[in-house]
């Protein structure tokens, strides 16, 4: 069977995750990413590998989450192997401000998953881990490098080419490259490229702060929507928000005085800790938040990997996984017919 040649379209922690998988299994692959690889919503996020209040999805989309969490420490293994750069992958924990009841303590109960009830009335699940994201992208940036992948930063694909049956590869301001497939994984600009309507996945903007803080528990905090994430130097990130603004990036002051208002709220010692920076990410949002995994329904030869909402770091390399296995069977039903 010949060697297929697959192009991935977007080079977040998505994109690049599905590049690793096919490479592995002995797939030329090439990333085009439109500005530096990870710079988007990969970056932006706060790294909680956990889907935040698992109890309010349903079961796909926490079968992807859980998918992931098993997958992410020996993957997280290979990218520092390979790359020499530590993601910062540990377990802080998450307490949830409040606590919960009634559906929620049933839903941790039967998936076994470990939790306490505090005396101040909080839920704490203490196996929650985290990672640092742009830590995480360099990672993962080196070790498709180092896979054989050509990733192709500040390069654009401004569409799809196809024969008027299938999709036969991208192009380019320099011109048109064939492959044999084609993924999309752009996030929040996946649906034009994967000729999607808009409704099936669009952007959700997100902003955040990180503020530089003397030593505060570990542990991730949420409440309604927000959390603080400490990292292990005394960066402490205080998120965030959802808003549906179309591709707008910007920040605003609002948002900036209610992150930091809640924030002291629930750990006052941050009160005083200097503001190191305020920005925002489009999240993927999607229908009910199910991630589109696999064929595009009506075009041969184009892949989806997109519309994973808040949760892309957590099922990246579950969703790879599966998309690779279920790429290759398809190129090897098609040579073989």
């Amino acid at each position: 069977m010949s060697r297929p040649s697959i192009a991935v379209v977007g080079g977040g922690v998505i994109g690049l995750s599905t590049a690793l998988a096919l490479a592995d299994r002995g797939v030329c692959v090439t990333v085009f990413e439109p500005g530096d690889a990870g710079a988007q919503s990969s970056w932006a996020g706060a790294g909680i590998l956990f889907p935040l209040l698992p109890w309010d999805y349903d079961d796909a989309v926490n079968r992807w989450c859980e998918a992931g969490i098993a997958a992410h420490p020996a993957w997280l293994q290979r990218l520092q192997r390979d790359s020499g750069i530590d993601p910062e992958h540990r377990a802080s924990g998450m307490r949830i401000v409040g606590g919960a009841k009634g559906r929620a303590l049933e839903w941790l109960a039967n998936r076994r998953v470990a939790h306490q009830s505090l005396a101040n009335g909080d839920l704490l699940l203490p196996e929650v881990t985290q990672v640092r994201n742009p830590r995480l992208i360099r990672a993962l940036l080196a070790s498709c490098q180092r896979a054989g992948v050509l990733v192709r930063e500040r390069c654009p694909a401004a569409a799809l080419t196809d024969d008027g049956e299938r999709v036969t590869g991208v192009r380019l301001a320099e011109g048109e490259l064939a492959f044999d497939a084609v993924v999309v994984a752009a996030g929040a600009w996946s649906a034009r490229l994967a000729r999607l309507a808009e409704d099936r996945v669009w952007p959700v903007r997100g902003q955040m702060l990180a503020v530089q803080a003397d030593p505060i528990a570990p542990t991730i905090v949420y409440e309604d929507g927000r959390y603080l994430v400490p990292r292990s130097d005394g960066v402490v990130l205080i998120g965030s928000t959802l808003e549906t603004v179309g591709f707008d990036v910007g920040t605003t002051a609002e948002a900036k005085t209610a992150l930091l208002n809640w924030a002291t709220a629930v750990e006052p010692a941050l009160a005083h800790a200097p503001l190191i920076r305020h920005w925002a990410g489009l999240r993927p949002g999607s229908v009910a938040n199910h991630p589109l995994v696999g064929p595009h329904p009506d075009w041969p030869g184009l892949w989806l990997n997109c519309g994973h909402f808040r949760y892309g770091l957590t099922m990246a390399p579950a969703c790879a996984h599966e998309l690779a296995e279920l790429l290759l069977a398809a190129h090897e039903h098609a040579y073989k017919s």
